[in-house]
């Protein structure tokens, strides 16, 4: 685990910051696949954590939630267009045969959730932000003081099947809705983040400029 914004720590749950989660304060974000769960608890021994939040209900997010939850007693919450699906173990992909298919192979062990999140609301000194598209009710924390965004999968940071760092827009498959992700990518870019962290990929900083020429360049 290390640090990549003040307060925020890191934990790549898989090589090259293939799948990533975070803690922020007393917050755990997301849980990774279910094969997670162990790294996840070895990373965050000896610390004492309340909540687990999910930027998004797809299987590498909360795959790993049941066992963390259940081992450290920790509030769940979930962006609240998504809170069906985290509790379902069932999540929204795009729709298509080969979307089903991939529903069905992403099917994880559902979580009750505690608590919805909407925009606005506050966790560990973050503001939550609506960012539909990649998931139905997919959310990203923002923190002005420092301009620090956790962007969940509204972006990547890498080629998932090459693991070279680049930005990119997250796998087609998967996201229900391009365009609204595309839009909310945009929403994000807006805000000119310093430091962005990503479900996928290493953290970028001096971020502003970068994410702005890739929305830019995606709208052309």
């Amino acid at each position: 685990m290390r640090e990549v914004a003040d307060g925020v720590h890191q934990i790549a749950l898989v090589p090259r910051d293939g799948i990533n989660a975070y803690v922020v304060g007393e917050v755990l974000v997301d849980a990774g696949i279910k094969g997670s769960a162990k790294k996840i608890l070895n990373a965050v021994e000896g610390r004492a954590l309340r909540t687990l939040a999910f930027t998004h209900a797809h299987v590498d997010h909360v795959g790993g939630a049941q066992r963390v939850r259940d081992a450290l007693s920790l509030e769940v919450l979930a962006g609240a267009r998504d809170v069906e699906a985290v509790q379902s173990g069932t999540p929204v992909v795009a729709d298509s045969a080969l979307g089903g298919l991939l529903a069905k192979g992403g099917a994880f062990d559902g979580v009750a959730v505690d608590r919805a999140l909407r925009e606005g609301d506050e966790v560990a000194g973050f503001y939550v932000l609506d960012t539909p598209g990649h998931s139905p009710g997919h959310i990203a924390f923002w923190r002005e003081s420092d301009r620090t965004l956790i962007c969940g999968d509204v972006f990547f940071n890498m080629n998932v099947f090459t693991t070279v760092p680049g930005l990119r827009w997250p796998l087609g498959l998967p996201t229900v809705d391009p365009e609204r992700n595309r839009a909310s990518g945009a929403k994000l870019a807006a805000l000119e983040p310093e430091t962005v962290l990503f479900g996928h990929g290493p953290p970028l900083t001096g971020a502003a400029p970068k994410l702005r020429a890739f929305v830019e360049r995606s709208q052309s």
